[in-house]
């Protein structure tokens, strides 16, 4: 396609110079718009709000191995621990931590100066504070400005005239405040302030996004704490204070645990006395039931009474055994037969009697072989043996019936011993028990006692938690906005906007512009004159005139020459173009003008039938004759329709079109055009005819082989590239031969402002369309009056008001 041989030429034939000239030409706007931007950029700087930046460095301590501890802890001290630095950093930007250094610092109340265009905050500076008296819930949420005018020892409330005093407390919108100066300040000169209260929730979550804590490097273990304000003072009052927050944060926490420490220390011991008041009573009560005082003693001497029982059994056994020895012997011994005498009886009584008895057996022995049975002393002696024996009897039955009851009372206490001897092992267990009970609260008691002593030492010199490397200092210099970046982007974009306005529109621009344009199109045709864009109302050259306008006409009259000969006959020269509103009546005119003055005889033909011009370049109403006349009455004469130039203070003769017919092309195309054309010519040197748009209508085309020269206008900043490919398929088809270019209203790059009014009302009722089959596309809708604007030609003309 031709069009992309086109865009291919374009950019093979991309020339740097012509392309930086074409900026060049807009250099007033970039200047403008750098001056702008700059201009913007102060303001900016001057009025926006500016942020400073405070930071300090600390570095946690590891606490966890710190603090006071007794011998009996060994050597734990010395082990190592480690920070885990990223959960410290989630705790120093903590709404908790934050919101006590909006407390402490008093941040819910943000002072500022009023300036004439904005706002100062002044924080720690101002001189006085605010403070809001009520519920601290309700205070919390509260949100209002008030505006302070200082006037001597006096304030005022937004501009109102009553007059308020420091140190008392006042009421505004349903709260209470009071208003102080620092340290007896006394206020010299006028000056308006303004307090912003806001919510606690919404300070806690600027500062929060205006905070940063990183570690200093990745393997350091010092924090970074950077702070950002709009003033310099708050920034490091906030970073130093949220240091000692955090510091009397981690303090706090150790000073809880070890006041927690000493508390339930002291709740133990209370605890421990009851327990061990209750073991000792328990086991005082459990050896007042057993019968214990000490149990080894207790035991031994139990042993010993089991044993002494024991032989107490053993004897008492054995004397009732003798007894009953005795008592059998006494029965079978007869009278004069003798008792066994200490055979072990413990009884005194009965020995005595034996003793006795034996005495009277002997001495019945003796006396009774010299005496008789029935001598008085024997019978004496017999009756003494015998109440002896009978007592003796009764003696020895009675002690017998003792020892036995003896050994039945010795049996039960043997009995009993047996059972408190087995009875040991387990009172000995359930002591055991007891003292284990005792022995382990008399431990925990001594345990307990260490800790609160430790616990009490470490309150006392408890350690802190960070150490401040570096002390956060106010940084006068602001971090935004920066004023070397603005000023940077302010110029940059002030560059770029205009710029990048200009590169739309050029891109956009797809208009001719200079004589380059037209020759990287067309090769075969020549560039024959350039004329210039002129602002004046009448665009018409004058005789004698030395203006740009007349010498560049004069230049293409030169040019002529070399395109086509004089002869005997006239030369027929056609001014055309492709589209309407390029100038070929202008040129037509301007050129018929120019060649007057020469002395050549002239005439000027009305050629476009279809939207005649030559009357309004005249200023004068259309003819109602002319060439449609003659064209159409074939008994018309010529000579009829030529008008003299001189009433018009023209040097050459005119013929305008006439009456605009319904059938201009078939009236072109009757031969009695070129009847008047070889007319003409054998009257006058030039034969100039304006005639109609080769794009629009093939009125030209029709009468083109006529012409001894085209005369091809083409507008700068109006006429489209693409239309230029319209003159080569002219040119290749051979529907025009010979052409010569005429470029008009050259040097117009500020606005298009070359107006001739054209306006072509051609009511055919159809629409023409135009189409080579090449893949131009041309187009023209000569049924409507007034073109419709697309999208693209509305931006364009918003891009030429700009620049107007």
């Amino acid at each position: 396609m031709q069009s992309n041989d086109f865009q291919e030429e374009q950019s093979s034939n991309f020339d740097f110079k012509e392309i930086f000239f074409k900026y060049l030409s807009y250099f007033h706007w970039l200047v403008l718009g750098a001056i702008i931007g700059l201009t913007i950029s102060f303001f900016y700087l001057r009025y926006a709000t500016e942020y400073y930046q405070s930071s300090s460095v600390i570095k946690v301590l590891d606490n966890n191995n710190a603090g006071f501890k007794l011998p009996s802890d060994g050597f734990s001290f010395f082990a190592k621990s480690r920070i885990n630095l990223e959960n410290e950093i989630e705790v120093l930007k903590s709404s908790l931590l934050v919101g006590t250094v909006v407390d402490e610092l008093d941040l819910q109340n943000t002072y500022y100066v009023s300036g004439m265009f904005k706002e100062t905050d002044i924080g720690a500076t101002a001189p006085f504070y605010i403070k809001w008296l009520g519920d601290a819930s309700v205070t919390d949420e509260l949100i209002t400005t008030i505006k302070i005018h200082l006037k001597g020892n006096h304030f005022t409330i937004n501009s109102l005239d009553d007059k308020f005093s420091f140190n008392k407390i006042y009421s505004y919108n349903g709260n209470s405040f009071s208003l102080h100066l620092k340290n007896n300040r006394q206020i010299r000169k006028d000056s308006d302030y303004i307090i912003k209260k806001s919510k606690k929730i919404n300070v806690i979550n600027t500062i929060r996004a205006q905070l940063s804590v990183t570690t200093v490097g990745e393997q350091s273990e010092l924090l970074k704490i950077i702070v950002s304000s709009t003033n310099p003072q708050k920034s490091r009052d906030i970073a130093n204070k949220l240091a000692e927050v955090f510091n009397n944060d981690g303090i706090n926490d150790r000073r809880m645990v070890y006041t927690k420490t000493i508390d339930f220390v002291n709740e133990r011991f209370a605890f421990l006395f009851k327990e061990l008041d209750s073991i000792e009573t328990n086991k005082a009560n459990y050896k007042k039931v057993q019968n214990l005082s000490d149990f080894t003693f207790d035991s031994q001497s139990l042993l010993m009474s089991k044993s002494g029982t024991k032989e107490e059994l053993n004897q008492a056994k054995t004397q009732a055994l003798l007894s009953e020895i005795l008592i059998e012997t006494l029965s079978k011994t007869g009278l004069n037969d003798l008792l066994p005498v200490n055979i072990g009886l413990q009884q005194v009584d009965v020995n005595a009697l034996t003793s006795q008895y034996n005495q009277i057996v002997l001495q019945l022995q003796k006396i009774s072989q010299t005496l008789g049975d029935n001598d008085p002393l024997i019978v004496q002696l017999k009756n003494s043996q015998k109440d002896l024996k009978a007592s003796l009897k009764s003696s020895l039955s009675t002690y017998r019936k003792m020892m036995q009851t003896r050994i039945n009372e010795i049996e039960k206490i043997s009995q009993n011993q047996t059972q408190q001897y087995a009875a040991l092992p387990f009172q000995e267990k359930a002591i055991r028990s007891i003292d284990r009970q005792q022995e382990i609260k008399e431990t925990l008691y001594i345990i307990l006692l260490q800790k609160r002593e430790e616990a009490a030492v470490n309150l006392a010199i408890i350690n802190p938690s960070i150490k401040i490397i570096e002390y956060a200092l106010a940084e006068l210099i602001p971090i935004s906005p920066k004023g070397n970046l603005i000023y940077l982007a302010g110029l940059v974009i002030g560059l770029t906007i205009p710029f990048l306005i200009i590169y739309i529109y050029l891109l956009l621009d797809t208009k001719i512009h200079t004589k380059s344009d037209i020759e990287k199109v067309i090769k075969n045709i020549p560039v024959i004159a350039e004329i210039p864009h002129i602002t004046d109302v009448v665009k018409m050259v004058k005789y004698l005139d030395r203006s740009v306008l007349s010498e560049s006409f004069r230049m293409l009259r030169t040019n002529l020459g070399f395109l086509v000969k004089e002869n005997d006959n006239g030369l027929v020269l056609f001014s055309t173009s492709t589209i309407k509103g390029e100038g070929k009546t202008f040129v037509s005119m301007n050129l018929a003008i120019t060649l007057s003055t020469l002395g050549k005889k002239v005439i000027l033909v009305g050629g476009d039938l279809r939207n005649p011009q030559l009357h309004k370049m005249l200023n004068i109403v259309r003819h109602k004759k002319g060439v449609t006349n003659f064209l159409h009455d074939t008994a018309a004469s010529y000579k009829d329709m030529i008008e003299n130039g001189s009433q018009y203070d023209l040097k050459f003769d005119i013929i305008f079109s006439g009456t605009i017919p319904p059938n201009p092309a078939e009236l072109l195309s009757n031969g009695r055009f070129e009847m008047l054309l070889n007319e003409l010519k054998s009257q006058y040197d030039y034969v100039i005819v304006d005639t109609a748009p080769t794009l629009l209508v093939t009125d030209t085309t029709l009468i083109a082989n006529l012409a001894d020269l085209v005369v091809y206008v083409v507008r700068a900043n109006y006429t489209d590239k693409n239309l230029l490919n319209f003159i080569n398929d002219l040119k290749k088809f051979n529907k025009v031969t010979n052409l010569g270019i005429v470029l008009n209203n050259v040097g117009e790059q500020k606005g298009y402002g070359y107006k001739y009014g054209y306006k072509y009302g051609y009511k055919y009722g159809y629409k023409y369309g135009y189409n080579y089959g090449y893949g131009y596309g041309y187009k023209a809708d000569v049924v409507k009056t007034k073109r419709k604007k697309s999208i693209l030609s509305k931006l364009k003309y918003w891009l030429k008001t700009f620049k107007k």
